[in-house]
C-alpha cells in the first residue's frame, strides 16, 4: 500500500482542488523534476533510481517516494508534459523535508488523495493512513494466526 499525492503548479497555487482551469496549470516536465530532484540530493541524503522508467524512485532512510509519470497525465503529446505527476510514498516515516523542498523548488502543491485536502508540512494525512495499514497489517495477521 502506499500513500498517494499529486504534485500540481497552477500560476496562483490557491486553486481549490479540481476547480482550476486548463489555461491556468503550468505543467511539468520529467527532466524538470528530475533536475529538482538532483538539486535536492545536495541538500539531503536520498538516492534515486529508474530514472529512464515511468515511475522514478526516491530513497530516504526511512521511506521511498515513486514518481509515477503516466502517459494517460500527458498535458501535450507533442512535447510531453504532464498536469500533474503522482507521487505514491511508501515506508515508515513521512519525507516531510523532501516533500517541502521539492514543493518549493518547483512551485508547487501536493494534493493527498486519502485526506481529501492540500498536503502542508505540519499538516496531512500521512498518520492516518499509516495507522490505517497497520491496522490492515495487525487484522491480517491475527486471521492468518487464526488458520493455523
Amino acid at each position: 500500500m502506499s500513500w498517494s499525492l499529486e504534485l500540481i503548479r497552477t500560476k496562483t497555487n490557491t486553486e481549490p482542488y479540481n476547480e482550476g482551469k486548463d489555461e491556468d496549470v503550468i505543467p511539468f516536465t520529467k527532466i524538470e523534476i528530475l533536475d529538482c530532484i538532483n538539486d535536492i540530493t545536495k541538500i539531503m541524503n536520498i538516492s534515486i533510481e529508474d530514472t529512464e522508467s515511468n515511475f522514478v524512485k526516491v530513497y530516504g532512510e526511512k521511506w521511498r517516494v515513486e514518481f509515477c509519470f503516466f502517459e494517460s497525465c500527458y498535458y501535450s503529446e507533442n512535447d510531453h508534459r504532464y498536469y500533474t505527476v503522482e507521487l505514491e510514498v511508501r515506508g515508515n516515516s513521512e519525507p516531510k523535508e523532501f516533500l517541502l523542498l521539492l514543493t518549493e523548488k518547483l512551485r508547487a502543491r501536493l494534493f493527498d488523495m486519502s485526506a481529501g485536502t492540500f498536503w502542508t508540512y505540519n499538516g496531512s494525512g500521512f498518520s492516518e493512513w499509516k495507522n490505517l495499514c497497520d491496522r490492515i497489517v495487525k487484522d491480517l495477521s491475527y486471521e492468518k494466526g487464526k488458520d493455523k
